[in-house]
């Protein structure tokens, strides 16, 4: 069954096999989440017009330090006054997703992040020897605002559509670090950019998406990419260009309960500008099963585990040996309901 409905779409199976030889980037301190797609019409499972609210909480620990695709040990201490990424960044973040259906056709989403962000390494100080330093915090991150139209032909059994908006500079980028640098006790030591909760800029999105699955069958699939670029910069830093693919199947077990697994790959190109750390960005793809369990015909609930199969990461080309943290997998779970 599986094998018929890839080849009813040959193109969904030309990208999978694309997805298999691309990844997704970490941030040096490790500050990227779980990669699950849980934009549910993008699935071809969400088609009630009116709106709609979807609150998905995710969490990823990066611990594993990353050079290339080999994994490495930290550097050690030498009084170099600088930083070395020896311990983790715990990742929790909370999605409040809104959507709003105009139309078969139309909808806007929303997406505010509330992001939970527990950083820690070592200051390689020359004065006081080594220590500790963290940056503990709860904040809102960078809202995004996106249009969705549904090509036509759309239905629960086949279709697609085109997504498109912005990513705003919503959330902060001033975190910083504690304790301060014995070297300049009165300046704060400021979070790594690509670690704080926004990014400064306003970025450009978009993506398109198809789905599909006979009527008389329990599976279905959807492919989904995406596109997100800065147009709007400041603070002398530009993220890199991030690059999605997701591909997924899903099976009906019952009228309630549904079974998923999705393949999701990232591509980020190297941060740029003064302000940012050289080695950034890189690839990784992941896989991710899931459950959709339907507690009323409005409401579902989910849950997905995602494992790292595949990941390498830009290093500094003048340092080789320079890494990042990166995180070996990530845990799901949400709710959705539509009024």
């Amino acid at each position: 069954m599986i094998g018929s409905t890839c080849i009813a779409s040959r193109h969904a199976c030309l990208l999978f096999i694309l997805a298999l030889s691309v990844c997704g980037a970490r941030a040096s301190c490790g500050s990227d989440f779980c990669a699950i797609n849980t934009q549910w019409d993008t699935h071809g499972l969400s088609k009630t017009e009116g709106f709609s609210l979807d609150l998905r909480y995710s969490q990823a620990r990066a611990d594993q330090l990353r050079a290339g695709s080999t994994r490495i040990r930290p550097e050690a201490p030498s009084g170099s006054d600088a930083e070395i990424e020896d311990r983790r960044t715990i990742n929790n973040l909370l999605n409040i997703d809104t959507d709003y259906a105009i139309n078969e056709r139309w909808s806007v989403a929303m997406s505010v992040p509330i992001v939970m962000r527990d950083h820690s390494h070592t200051f390689d100080s020359s004065i006081s020897g080594p220590f500790q330093q963290q940056a503990k915090f709860t904040a809102i991150g960078d809202m995004r605002v996106i249009a969705k139209y549904q090509l036509s032909g759309s239905s629960l059994t086949g279709g697609g559509g085109i997504r498109f908006g912005l990513k705003l500079p919503t959330g902060s980028i001033d975190k910083t670090m504690s304790p301060a640098d014995p070297a300049n006790p009165s300046t704060p030591y400021r979070l790594e950019r690509s670690g704080q909760p926004g990014s400064g800029s306003t970025d450009v999105v978009l993506g398109l998406y198809r789905f599909g699955g006979a009527p008389a069958s329990n599976w279905g699939w959807f492919i989904s990419g995406e596109m997100q670029a800065a147009a709007a910069t400041r603070d002398n830093y530009r993220p890199g260009r991030l690059a999605n693919l997701d591909l997924g199947l899903n099976y009906a077990f019952s009228s309630v309960l549904s079974g998923t697994v999705q393949l999701n790959a990232k591509h980020r190109a190297r941060d740029s500008g003064s302000n940012a750390n050289v080695a950034s960005g890189g690839r990784t793809v992941g896989l991710g099963p899931g459950l959709v369990l339907s507690v009323t015909p409005q409401t579902k609930l989910y849950g997905f585990l995602q494992k790292t199969l595949r990941q390498t990461v830009n290093t500094d080309s003048a340092d080789p040996a320079s890494g990042q943290l990166t995180a070996p997998g990530a845990v799901a779970i949400g709710i959705n309901h539509s009024f």
